[in-house]
């Protein structure tokens, strides 16, 4: 039980004192702009991925609660474009407190797309490559979360975007001989993990494992939830993340055909994908000067 509660912790309940790990460097060149946060209706917090100018992809356990909006943008010069939500789609096989097919869709308001012209924000490439097939050395793994071990949310802090380099893992851990009630095998082609001492914090959930077959990175996981090695004792010790930790995503490529049965004009590839004119200008024109009205300066 204690790997479910840790899970549940990776979307961040503004008001929980939880363990968290450091996580690279803060983007503030804005490479990884695709990459947003949501606010829940209870209070919570997760990470999100946008994927055309009408909707982000997340892990389902982050908008359980219901989102109450999102923020995609440069959170350094500014608070970033405030957008509200239209529907949650969650993947049909998901259910509360398991882990497998963690994945949602949000729909965003027709007044409230994601404008690049507007704010500084891409759309995601999400890969195509079956992740059973090989993977890269390293995948780098981004989010809003915590970056201090036993930290709390500070409402006086920045909100920012960070990412770090982690080992990928494609087997997993030796399994042990009880069933630690999450899944641990890494060459499932539904799932990414990366083994480190940089991983997933807290409100970290939702956001994006990138990974480069050679012509630049692409989304090939959506952060889902963390273990370490005393996961799989029994009964469960303190987990010690000074010494390496996995972190697994959900697969994008395995979810390809649910993902374009909502999102048609989602970008699929083993590089990044150009923003095809026809999406920029979704994202444009007289909703643009609608949207331009809603950023928020600091």
């Amino acid at each position: 039980m204690r790997a479910i509660i840790r899970c549940v912790l990776l979307c961040l309940a503004f008001t929980s004192s939880v363990h968290a790990m450091v996580l690279g460097e803060v983007d503030t060149d804005n490479r990884y702009s695709s990459v947003g946060y949501t606010l829940t209706s209870a209070g919570g917090f997760g990470s999100v991925v946008a994927i055309d100018p009408y909707w982000v992809l997340t892990a389902a356990h982050v908008v359980e609660s219901g989102p109450a909006l999102m923020v995609m943008g440069d959170t350094f010069g500014a608070e970033g474009l405030y957008i509200y939500f239209e529907e949650v789609i969650t993947h049909p096989d998901y259910v509360s407190g398991e882990f497998h097919d963690d994945l949602a869709l949000i729909k965003l308001s027709a007044i409230d797309p994601i404008n690049p012209d507007v704010v500084d924000a891409s759309f995601a490439t999400l890969s195509n490559v079956d992740l059973s097939s090989g993977l890269p050395a390293t995948a780098t793994i981004t989010g809003y979360g915590l970056t201090s071990v036993d930290g709390t949310f500070d409402g006086t802090a920045p909100i920012v975007r960070r990412y770090g380099a982690a080992a990928t893992d494609p087997t997993g851990p030796m399994p042990p001989s009880f069933d630690p009630g999450f899944p641990i095998d890494c060459s499932l082609s539904t799932l990414l993990c990366t083994y480190s001492t940089t991983g997933g914090a807290p409100g970290d959930s939702g956001g994006a494992m990138w990974l480069d077959y050679g012509a630049g990175e692409v989304v090939a996981g959506i952060n889902s939830y963390i273990f370490d090695e005393s996961d799989l004792v029994n009964p469960p010790g303190e987990p010690n993340w000074d010494d390496g930790y996995w972190t697994v995503g959900t697969s994008t490529s395995y979810y390809q055909d649910w993902i374009t049965s909502y999102v048609p004009m989602a970008m699929f590839g083993d590089a990044p994908v150009p923003i095809p004119s026809a999406v920029w200008l979704f994202g444009s024109g007289l909703i643009g000067v609608i949207v331009i009205a809603r950023k928020k300066k600091s």
